[in-house]
């Protein structure tokens, strides 16, 4: 029998018996059951990956991104919206520029300041920017703020213009009381410029230089340039315009041949030294100095204007715009010729047109009402005396009280006489000030149409004011416009 324990003493051992090997497929299947779990996070997570990438990429390519814009040129708000301009876009971020060839101006007699400037300052933008009203004091004090930081104009302004933009902009408005709604109605003005502009930069159907002068004073009165965001086309396509046509006509602003309606010279001549004193643009340089000597020598022996430049007589509502114009070129700092004298001579004959009451005549001594705010206006405006000028005030404020109330729809309505009286009171100051102001802003601001222009209004006064030609539009909506922005486009000083 054999004895299984003597075997394994004897080194003698059953044999075994193993399983045979495992496949590739077997081990696989047993490797994947060890790890079920992992694979089936992966595949879940494979999934949700997938599902999210297809939702983004759908919205990507049928949705449109959201954009939200802050800021702007005085339009912050939250309601009226404006209808852009129907022929040329309003201003983006500009990105282009326009180099026309520097005007050469000819005419005899004239010291003109020759540039060597050919590149254009003038910026232009090919998109639209959505225009909104500025409704409360918080939103006008952060428009005028990052008005003046896009244009970079305010530091460099003289002293009686800076208070057009930025910071300087709501101290004047809060300082001179003017309301939030005639800021608005300034800013819908504006806009009814902006989109009643002519394609080639002009404004009105007839005298386009003076309308021209006009919608341009408007937009400098509100601190705009060619690089401002919103109007800054519009700007210098109305430079452009001036530039082209007065190189044309050797520096008659008129954009004739002939020197007739001197009006027409001396507002567009008053709007580029504006235009040049906010940008200094050289550009414009040979031709406003061009135009200004075209007012020094046509300047008659007694110190005023009148039409044609003939000096035949002395004309106080002609010399008025002469004389602003010349002040526009004293702001300037470009040493033109002729400029400081001429402007002592027009006092002189301011002094001598002045009636028993203090008022100004029109071709001789009197006391007409319409013409009062010229004569004391363009005396404060050059070294004029508050105490010299304050009997003419008091009978112009006194006259308006008692016979020629400032009514809209008023048979006495003059928006020609208001807008003189309008800075003359403001520069003055006082009692002066604080009557008008109460007469005229809710007046002129609450006349204004819906559309932004305002309508004719009551009275028979001579000029356009009356016509519902756009020359017409035109005249009224720039002149109540360039009133509404007399709370900072001039502060209150003589000097500059």
């Amino acid at each position: 029998m054999h004895d299984p324990l003597q075997a394994e003493q004897q080194g003698e051992l059953q044999p075994q018996h193993t399983a045979p090997p495992l496949t590739f497929m077997q081990r696989f299947q047993q490797k994947l059951a060890e790890s079920r779990y992992f694979m089936l996070s992966c595949v879940i997570h494979t999934g949700i990956v997938i599902v999210m990438g297809s939702i983004v990429l759908y919205q990507a390519l049928v949705e449109p991104p959201d954009f939200v814009s802050e800021g702007g040129d005085g339009l912050i708000s939250a309601t009226e919206d404006l209808a852009p301009p129907p022929d040329s876009p309003a201003e983006a971020v500009p990105t282009e520029q326009v180099a026309p060839t520097a005007p050469s101006v000819n005419s005899p007699a004239i010291d003109v300041i020759q540039t060597t400037s050919a590149a254009s300052t003038f910026k232009m933008a090919p998109t639209q920017v959505s225009v909104k009203i500025a409704t409360n004091a918080s939103d006008i004090a952060k428009a005028t703020g990052a008005a003046g930081k896009m244009t970079g104009v305010g530091s460099a302004l003289s002293g009686v213009m800076r208070a057009r933009t930025g910071t300087g902009r709501m101290k004047a408005m809060e300082q001179n009381k003017m309301k939030t709604k005639t800021e608005q109605a300034v800013m819908k003005g504006l806009v009814w410029l902006q989109q009643n502009q002519n394609p080639d930069g002009s404004w009105g159907d007839s005298t386009k230089g003076a309308m021209t002068g006009f919608g341009l004073l408007c937009f400098l009165g509100h601190g705009e340039t060619p690089e401002s965001q919103q109007f800054g086309l519009t700007v210098a396509k109305s430079v452009q315009w001036i530039v082209e046509n007065g190189t044309k006509n050797e520096g008659r602003l008129n954009m004739a041949k002939a020197f007739g309606n001197v009006y027409e010279h001396a507002i567009c001549t008053y709007a580029l030294g504006e235009y040049y004193t906010m940008t200094q643009d050289y550009q414009v340089k040979e031709l406003f100095t061009k135009a200004i000597g075209y007012i020094v020598q046509g300047q008659g022996p007694a110190g005023g204007w009148t039409y044609s430049y003939d000096k035949s007589k002395d004309d106080v509502s002609v010399s008025g715009w002469q004389i602003q114009a010349l002040k526009a070129a004293h702001l300037s700092k470009l040493g033109i010729y002729g400029v400081d004298e001429a402007l002592d001579k027009a006092m002189a004959c301011l002094e001598h047109m002045k009636g028993p009451k203090g008022g100004y005549g029109y071709t001789s001594p009197a006391d007409k009402y319409s013409l009062s705010g010229v004569g004391i206006l363009c005396q404060l405006f050059w070294k004029g005396e508050r105490g010299t000028l304050r009997k003419g005030m008091e009978w112009l404020l006194d006259t308006t009280e008692k016979n020629q109330p400032v009514k809209y729809k008023g048979e006495h309505a003059d928006l020609y006489a208001w807008y003189y009286h309008t800075q003359a009171c403001l520069m003055f100051g006082g009692s002066a000030w604080t009557k008008w102001n109460r007469w005229f802003q809710d007046e002129v601001v609450d006349a204004q149409n819906p559309d932004g222009s305002w309508p004719a209004p009551g009275g028979k006064s001579h000029g356009p004011q009356m016509t519902e030609t756009m020359a017409g539009k035109v005249y009224r909506t720039s002149l109540c416009i360039l009133m509404l922005e007399v709370f900072y486009r001039y502060m209150p000083t003589t000097q500059g």
